[in-house]
């Protein structure tokens, strides 16, 4: 492993604290929540008084630019073996040039894998799948990154439980630290309770995927509709089961009540929240549970513009809602239970905007990407001489 404590990041030299390296396998402008984690964990190192550099491959393209609080060196896009010698010599020439990080930050575990041969604490992110699914030659190189790493950090108890099921002598090394959420906000409460006039607005967003069980939600909403409830339904984002969607749409008979938008842009994504009134995230785990929501940065969201979130029970998206105080909480695998839970939000405007304001307020004081990056980073061996990565006392 490679040291120099002599060239370590100091007060004065790159940031208050020193430099944190973080290496993503997505970023901007692929789509998927990784791209969203990279940016939002630079943001929060920089507002901690990190200096940031971020390393990530992406179908933008090689670059090395300043992007506002972080240096960003972008090793582009091609076959797995091309992508990780690019990374690593951008690494390494990180490394020679100076100043050396205190921490590396990897994203998930196989971006992870880039960071070792450096010998500086390292902190690595588990989603959910990410962890589950690794078999064979895979998983003896997810067990060798994370037996390396000096904290593991879990999005949430659903993904904690995924290593520790796999990996249970990880168990004193391994955190949970929830996200924050990337919402603005900027929906105030007059414009929250004003919501409830007109035809309901259900709105779902993210990656089209099965485990996202938008199917069920399509058949709940055409319950609903059957019921008499006057809604339109907005599906944002594109993936694998698009194509899918669209005949189930037809099928269904609902080409006037809901919307399959695709891909949109983060600002046109906070117009639909603030416009929405019902959040619908129906997940379900697939594949003996190795398919799953890790986090829901989509209900995060959602509940940060005060909506009301119908989730599965499956994931972590679970974690977030309080069934029958800030949402409901349902059997993803029980299209009855769904429409219940649309029927009751469609059925009392009050309640959902009350249910609304009681997540965001929630998720104001619970989720933080600024807190996320202290748990990560918390009570950490950070370098000051010469290196020796030491166990350390794991974040409550």
């Amino acid at each position: 492993m490679f040291h120099d404590p002599s060239r370590f990041g100091r007060p004065g030299t790159a940031g208050s604290r020193g430099v944190v390296w973080i290496i993503a396998r997505a970023f901007t402008p692929d789509g998927g929540s990784g791209p969203g984690y990279a940016r939002a964990m630079a943001s929060a190192y920089a507002e901690l008084g990190w200096a940031v550099s971020l390393f990530a491959c992406s179908t933008a393209g090689r670059q090395q630019t300043q992007s506002g609080a972080y240096q960003l060196a972008d090793v582009g896009s091609g076959r797995p073996w091309r992508v990780q010698l690019r990374m690593l010599c951008a690494l390494f020439a990180a490394w020679f040039r100076g100043p050396l990080p205190a921490a590396i930050h990897a994203c998930t575990w196989r971006a992870g894998l880039a960071a070792l041969p450096f010998a500086v604490p390292l902190v690595v992110t588990v989603h959910g799948r990410d962890i589950a699914r690794p078999t064979g030659l895979s998983f003896r190189l997810m067990r060798f990154v994370l037996d390396r790493a000096t904290r593991v950090v879990a999005v949430s108890e659903a993904a904690r439980a995924l290593v520790l099921q796999r990996l249970p002598h990880l168990a004193d090394r391994c955190i949970v630290a929830r996200g924050g959420t990337t919402a603005a906000r900027a929906t105030d409460r007059r414009a929250i309770l004003s919501r409830g006039t007109g035809p309901a607005r259900i709105l779902t967003t993210g990656r089209l995927l099965p485990r996202k069980n938008i199917g069920s939600a399509l058949m709940a909403v055409r319950a609903a509709l059957n019921s008499g409830h006057a809604l339109h339904y907005r599906i944002a984002g594109d993936g694998p089961d698009r194509a899918r969607l669209q005949e189930w749409i037809d099928e269904l008979g609902l080409g006037d009540h809901v919307e399959l938008l695709g891909a949109v842009d983060a600002i046109e994504l906070q117009r639909l929240r603030a416009e929405a009134d019902i959040f619908l995230h129906p997940q379900i785990a697939l594949d003996q549970g190795t398919d799953v929501e890790g986090f829901g940065f989509g209900v995060a969201d959602a509940m940060a513009e005060g909506l009301l979130c119908i989730v599965g029970r499956e994931g972590g998206p679970a974690e977030l809602v309080r069934d029958g105080e800030t949402g409901f909480v349902v059997d993803g695998r029980s299209k009855d239970a769904i429409a219940r839970a649309l029927d009751a939000a469609l059925r009392h405007p009050a309640l959902r905007t009350a249910m609304g304001l009681r997540a965001r307020q929630w998720v104001v004081g619970n989720l933080s990407w600024r807190r996320h990056g202290q748990l990560c980073l918390d009570e950490l061996q950070m370098p000051t001489g010469p290196l020796a990565v030491q166990p350390v006392r794991v974040a409550a």
